[in-house]
C-alpha cells in the first residue's frame, strides 16, 4: 500500500485547494483510498449540516428581507447538499464510484447556488460563504479520490 505521503502527493495537486487538501488528508491518518473517501465524506457531512443550521438560523434572525430570502434559499441548497452527501456515503459503501463522482458534483452545484446569491449587495458577513468555500474544497478532494478508486 502507498504511504499517506504518496497518496497526498497524488491527490492534492488535482484539488481546488492543495494546501487545505494536504492538511485534511494528513489528519485522516494512515489509511487506503476508500478510507480517505469515508473520512473526507464524514467531514463534508459535518460541514454541510453546520452550514444548513447556520443558514436556517440566519434566515430566522436577519432583519434584512433581501438577506432573509437569500439565507432561506441557501438553507434549501444545504438541505440538498446534506442529502447528496448521505447518498454519496451509501454509493461509496456499495462501491459505486461513478455515482460518488456524479452526486458529489451535484452537491458542489448546490453549494455554488448559495455562494452565487451573495455576489450582489447587501453584504453577507456571516461564516456561510467561508463554510461554502471549505465544503467545496472538501468535495473537490472527494472527486479526485473517486476518480482514483
Amino acid at each position: 500500500m502507498a504511504s499517506s505521503t504518496d497518496v497526498v502527493s497524488i491527490i492534492c495537486p488535482k484539488t481546488s485547494n492543495p494546501p487545505f487538501c494536504s492538511s485534511v488528508l494528513k489528519s485522516a491518518g494512515p489509511t487506503d483510498l476508500k478510507g480517505l473517501a469515508v473520512y473526507t465524506l464524514n467531514l463534508a457531512h459535518t460541514n454541510a449540516r453546520k452550514s444548513l443550521t447556520l443558514a436556517n438560523s440566519l434566515a430566522k434572525t436577519t432583519p434584512n428581507p433581501q438577506l432573509k430570502q437569500r439565507y432561506s434559499s441557501c438553507a434549501e441548497s444545504y438541505d440538498e447538499v446534506v442529502g447528496d452527501i448521505e447518498n454519496v456515503q451509501k454509493d461509496l459503501a456499495l462501491g459505486d464510484f461513478n455515482a460518488v463522482n456524479i452526486v458529489t458534483s451535484g452537491a458542489m452545484t448546490d453549494i455554488d447556488d448559495c455562494q452565487d446569491k451573495f455576489v450582489q449587495p447587501p453584504k453577507n458577513t456571516s461564516l456561510l460563504l467561508k463554510n461554502g468555500k471549505t465544503l467545496n474544497d472538501i468535495c473537490s478532494i472527494i472527486l479526485v479520490i473517486s476518480n482514483l478508486l
